[in-house]
């Protein structure tokens, strides 16, 4: 008996672990001194696991790191790499995203190639960009250098840095500055920054993970009882101003918008009792298909043959890692005498092909009428004219990709899959 108990509580404890990797949020910071001073990283976890959210966080920071330094360093790459992260966050230096046009060149292809590892470690994983807040007083190089800047004037330029390669990317953002721009003009007696004007005091980073909790669970943080080192009066004010800023406008910040489900679909073409079916589903993976008639596949384009005349239901499952769709369609199955190209009959050559395909025909058939349809089904390519022995077809207009030919005789229909090159 105290055996059973033993294995009893062991599987309890596998199935307990199994069900909180499945809940647990995985967030993963990629930035520098912006993102370690005061361990935002920590902070938000604090928030989140008072608030009973099971979370994972991690990060690889590097003080005045660059998306470009992280991107050519095999640590953050390694990083990525590690688990199936729900969201890994990009921070970029303090002032690129607000040169005008240098992003170009210095934020926005490094974006995209850690997006493009991000995604493909994992497809479900959501990038989402760090906007940071503005300098003070603007630019402190502007300032340096005699000109004239304001944090109002570098705000406005972060915020388009940030939202332009997000838009792109469909990439989610934390509109942190944002919300340290709406909380300086509200409460501007209550200090966010350190003493050099642009790293984060302990109530920027407080409320910079205010904004993150909000914007990765779409929930409110007010009412969250984690403080850290803040005057608990001051961290309600935060939890609120953040959780406003964000969940008034989801949509402006992508929140919400990357769907990584798949979408089913697919089209065919009939020829006699044999169909090709082709897939035009959305970010998939896998897919299952039923025919209708007690027979499957796995293929993503298989060719069915069905026996009998009658209507047939068929069903195409689309899977990825994160999900799967699926899409019905009823085909209404009557035999014809369509069938192969035999080569007693007809050669079809070269196939695949650049230009042009040759039609001869081995038994001196008449050729009524020619016919080029795409996987779905849609004629592309028609010619009537009578012709004997040999044809020559000019399909140099042809995009790339599979075509289906149908020859039709004075007695007969033929079909082939031809691809062009």
């Amino acid at each position: 008996m105290k055996n059973k108990k033993i294995i009893i509580l062991i599987i309890t404890i596998l199935i307990n672990s199994f069900l909180q990797a499945q809940d647990t949020t995985k967030i993963l910071f990629i930035g520098n001194s912006h993102t370690f001073v005061n361990d935002l990283p920590q902070t938000f976890y604090q928030l989140a696991t008072k608030a009973g959210r099971i979370v994972y966080v991690d990060n690889l920071t590097m003080g005045g790191a660059t998306l470009q330094m992280h991107l050519q360093n095999p640590a953050t790459t390694l990083k990525i790499n590690e688990k199936h992260w729900n969201f890994v966050i990009l921070q970029e230096q303090s002032q690129i995203p607000s040169f005008i046009p240098e992003r170009d060149t210095m934020m926005y292809p490094y974006a995209i190639a850690l997006d493009s590892i991000i995604h493909s470690n994992w497809l479900c994983t959501r990038t989402m960009f760090f906007m940071t807040w503005a300098h003070k007083y603007g630019d402190l190089g502007i300032l340096q250098n005699g000109g004239t800047d304001s944090f109002e004037d570098m705000q406005q330029r972060l915020r388009s840095g940030y939202m332009t390669i997000a838009d792109s990317l469909e990439a989610a953002v934390a509109p942190c500055g944002w919300v340290w721009r709406q909380f300086i003009q509200s409460y501007p007696s209550i200090e966010l920054y350190s003493a050099d004007n642009y790293h984060p005091a302990e109530n920027g980073t407080y409320l910079a993970a205010c904004t993150f909790f909000a914007s990765i669970f779409k929930q409110t943080a007010v009412g969250i009882n984690y403080f850290g080192n803040i005057l608990p009066s001051d961290a309600v004010v935060f939890q609120s101003v953040a959780s406003q800023l964000v969940l008034d406008s989801l949509d402006l910040w992508n929140i919400g918008l990357y769907n990584p489900k798949p979408t089913a679909d697919f089209g065919y073409v009939q020829f006699g009792n044999q169909y090709q079916f082709s897939d035009s589903s959305l970010l998939t993976t896998d897919y299952k298909w039923d025919f209708g008639d007690g027979t499957s596949s796995v293929l993503q384009n298989p060719t069915h043959t069905f026996l009998s005349t009658g209507g047939y239901d068929v069903r195409l499952i689309s899977r990825n890692s994160c999900d799967a769709d699926t899409i019905t369609k009823n085909i209404h199955f009557i035999s014809t005498n369509l069938s192969n190209i035999e080569l007693n009959n007809f050669v079809v050559y070269p196939n695949p092909f650049v230009d042009n395909v040759y039609i001869e025909s081995l038994e001196n058939d008449v050729i009524q009428r020619i016919e080029i349809t795409d996987p779905k089904g849609k004629t592309i390519y028609a010619d009537e004219t009578v012709k004997r022995n040999l044809d020559i077809l000019d399909l140099s207009s042809l995009k790339k990709g599979i075509y289906f030919l149908k020859i039709h005789t004075t007695n007969k229909s033929f079909f082939n899959k031809i691809i062009k090159l």
